[in-house]
């Protein structure tokens, strides 16, 4: 028994494969827009997920934050260099938690308090100095939620360098993994 294909049912397979490689290349990629698109606002995957920063214009370097079980993870470390940051917040533990940050020139800037599974988006221009990274929810920042960043000299993200950061991370968090 001999099997032939059709030429045109082979061309339309062809077709149907690099239709699909062009989608799925596309799916790794996003852009933010303006500070208030929807982009920067919805889609916690608006950075590189070597580095956790990726510039947005309007809204300063996107740099996510997760809280998780009375620890908070900064992606990218605890180096920034000094300028406006949008801190995209998931909440990935059991509980309500909130991103408030404290520094030069930044008193008490914070997230609502939210529930697992709704990011926020915190917008703040750091100056060189120390920050405190906490969460403001009664006895969290005790039981670890606490940590210190240095923006300044030495700082290792920003728009033309958040890919060398390596996948680099910061994270504070007591003993409740």
């Amino acid at each position: 028994m001999n099997f032939t294909i059709p030429a045109h049912r082979t061309l339309s397979a062809a077709a149907l494969l690099v239709a699909g490689a062009a989608l799925l290349a596309g799916c790794g990629s996003s852009s933010s827009s303006g500070g208030g698109g929807t982009t920067a606002n919805t889609t916690p995957s608006t950075s590189s997920p070597t580095s956790g920063t990726t510039s947005s214009s309007g809204g300063g370097t996107m740099v996510n934050v997760t809280l998780e079980n009375f620890k908070i993870i900064v992606a990218g470390g605890d180096n920034l260099k000094a300028g406006t940051y949008t801190f995209h917040v998931t909440n990935k533990g059991p509980s309500d938690h909130n991103l408030t940050i404290n520094g030069p020139g930044v008193s008490n800037q914070a997230t609502p308090t939210f529930p697992p599974g709704q990011p926020q988006n915190l917008t703040v221009t750091l100056k060189n100095g120390m920050y405190a990274f906490y969460c403001s929810v009664p006895g969290h920042r005790d039981l670890g939620m606490d940590v210190s960043v240095k923006v300044g000299t030495g700082g290792s993200s920003s728009a033309s360098s958040s890919s060398s950061n390596s996948g680099s991370s910061s994270s504070s968090g007591g003993g409740w993994s």
